[in-house]
């Protein structure tokens, strides 16, 4: 009876043994396939990252047919010193 109970109790040690090991592997495959997806992330994050500063280069926008964006003119330039809060309520347009 000790021999029959120390063989299945040897067996299932031996079989608890390999089941742990083949979880770990199979998480150390699961990290590695996330770690790559991680790096992948990262690559494309910084591609986007420097595609979107070459998009927003003033050199870009100064460069481009179309002007949305112009510099103004230093004659032109108005600055109202204060606080804009109290300064926006005592200005109005008269209308002719």
């Amino acid at each position: 009876m000790k021999q029959l109970l120390l063989i299945v109790i040897s067996l299932f040690a031996i079989f608890a043994i390999l089941w742990i090991r083949s979880t770990v592997i199979s998480l150390e495959y699961r990290l590695s396939s996330l770690e790559e997806k991680k790096r992948q992330i990262l690559n494309e994050r910084r591609h986007l990252l420097a595609e979107k500063a070459s998009l927003t280069s003033f050199v870009r926008i100064h460069n481009s047919d179309s002007h949305f964006l112009v510099f103004p003119d230093r004659k032109k330039v108005v600055y109202i010193s204060g606080n804009p809060e109290s300064l926006v309520k005592t200005v109005r347009f008269n209308k002719k």
